[in-house]
């Protein structure tokens, strides 16, 4: 098992800017929403739809969601976890710290750098109680969070998609 700290090839070793919390995704909003949206409810959108400032602004989220698609360090893993510990019941013990972090970082291998967010953390910890239990009042279990942000990666991904749709139509990647 690697290091947490050690980063995969060619990510960066630190975190990035946003203080540990990855590249926070936000969903389109505006005129690319509203694209985004005819294009998922099977609406046509048509290159004349595309105008140059819509496709700027295709552009510039095209640019944010990339980012958040990027594969999340494991330093950024380890700060979101590190952040989660304070909220919850049970964080792990010291020296459990590393081995628990790798353990979550290897099964999330597959959730981007956009999905840990401060907004998702808190998700965790406002979940519902199962059978009467308050899940997010304690430290999860790797696949617990792995089904928790997967919903958020997928519709990261779902965006890069479409938008690589709609600047191919309007003629501008």
């Amino acid at each position: 098992m690697r290091d947490i700290d050690t980063p995969r090839a060619g990510m960066p070793a630190t975190a990035p800017a946003s203080g540990g919390d990855g590249c926070a995704w936000r969903p389109a909003t505006g005129d690319v929403g509203g694209l985004l949206a005819a294009l998922r409810g099977g609406i046509a959108v048509l290159p004349r739809d595309l105008t140059p400032s819509r496709m700027r602004a295709l552009r510039a989220q095209m640019s944010h969601v990339e980012a958040a698609a990027l594969p999340a360090p494991p330093v950024v893993i380890a700060a979101w976890l590190k952040k989660l510990a304070a909220l919850v019941a049970n964080p792990p013990p010291p020296a459990a710290v590393v081995a628990r972090t790798a353990a979550i970082a290897e099964v999330c291998a597959d959730i981007p750098l956009g999905a840990w967010t401060p907004e998702t953390r808190m998700a965790w910890c406002r979940q519902p109680p199962r059978d009467g239990y308050p899940i997010g009042a304690r430290w999860p279990a790797p696949g617990e969070l792995h089904a928790l942000l997967y919903p958020t990666a997928q519709r990261i991904h779902a965006e890069r998609h479409a938008l690589r749709r709609l600047l191919a139509m309007g003629g501008g990647t």
